[in-house]
C-alpha cells in the first residue's frame, strides 16, 4: 500500500513574525499619517477661504464705520446749531435753522457688522485651524463690535421712547411735512415758545450729542481692532 506523507510546513522563526507584524504596523501607521496629512490640507485650504471672506467681512466693515462715524460728526454739529439757533432772537431764519438741524437729532443711522462669516467659523468647528493669537483679535473684534451696537440701541432707545415724544408735543409737526414734501418752511415751528421748553429741547438734543459722541469713541475702537484682525489675516494667508 502507497503511503501518502503529509508536506511539511515550513515554520518560521520568531524574527519573522515579528518582521511582517512590523511591515503591517508600518503600513498601517503611513496609511494613517497620508489621511492625516490629506485631511491637514483640506482643513487648511478650507480655513484659507474662510479667512479671505471674514477678512472681506471687516473691510466692508471698516467702510461702513467710517460713514457712520461721518454721520455722527455731522449730527453733532447739526445739534450745536440748532442750540446755537434757539439762543438767538426768534426769526424765521432761525426758526428754519433749529427745524432742520433739530430734525437730524431724531435720525439713526445703525451700525450693523457682518459677523455671518464668523459665525459659521465658530459653528463648523474651522476656527480651531486658526493660530490663537488671531482667534484672540477675532473674538476682540466681535465683543467690541456687540458693544457697538448695544451703545446704538440705547441711543434709540432714548430717541423714540423720549426725545421723539416730548419733541412731537411742542413742536409743530407740519413743519416736518414742509421740509419734506417743499423743501422750505410754511407753518409756525413751535407750538410751545417758552423758556420751560427751549431748556427742555436743549437738554435732550445735548443728551443726543453726547451719545453721538460716545458711538464715535466706541466706533474709533472697533476701527483698531479690525486693523489688527486685517494685518494679522493679511500676514498668515498673505492678502491684500
Amino acid at each position: 500500500m502507497e503511503v501518502h506523507h503529509h508536506p511539511e510546513v515550513e515554520k518560521k522563526g520568531f524574527k519573522e513574525y515579528l518582521l511582517e507584524g512590523l511591515m503591517i504596523f508600518l503600513a498601517v501607521l503611513m496609511g494613517f499619517i497620508a489621511e492625516n496629512i490629506r485631511e491637514g490640507i483640506t482643513e487648511n485650504k478650507r480655513a484659507a477661504e474662510f479667512a479671505r471672506s471674514y477678512y472681506g467681512d471687516i473691510k466692508k466693515d471698516t467702510l461702513l464705520l467710517h460713514r457712520v462715524m461721518r454721520f455722527n460728526a455731522h449730527k453733532i454739529a447739526a445739534i450745536d446749531s440748532a442750540i446755537n439757533a434757539l439762543d438767538e432772537p426768534q426769526n424765521p431764519r432761525t426758526d428754519t435753522i433749529e427745524a432742520y438741524k433739530g430734525m437730524i437729532a431724531s435720525y439713526v443711522f445703525p451700525f450693523e457688522p457682518s459677523g455671518g462669516n464668523y459665525e459659521q467659523l465658530k459653528a463648523s468647528g474651522a476656527i480651531r485651524n486658526f493660530k490663537q493669537k488671531l482667534v484672540d483679535l477675532m473674538n476682540e473684534y466681535d465683543l467690541q463690535a456687540r458693544r457697538v451696537v448695544q451703545r446704538e440701541e440705547i441711543t434709540q432707545k432714548f430717541v423714540t421712547e423720549q426725545y421723539l415724544p416730548i419733541t412731537m408735543t411742542k413742536a409743530n409737526m407740519q413743519v416736518s411735512w414742509d421740509i419734506i414734501t417743499k423743501g422750505k418752511i410754511e407753518h409756525p415751528v413751535y407750538i410751545d415758545k417758552s423758556e420751560a421748553y427751549k431748556r427742555q429741547y436743549i437738554n435732550m438734543v445735548t443728551l443726543v450729542k453726547i451719545f453721538a459722541f460716545r458711538s464715535i469713541q466706541e466706533y474709533q475702537r472697533l476701527l483698531k481692532e479690525a486693523d489688527k484682525v486685517m494685518d494679522e489675516l493679511k500676514k498668515e494667508y498673505d492678502l491684500e
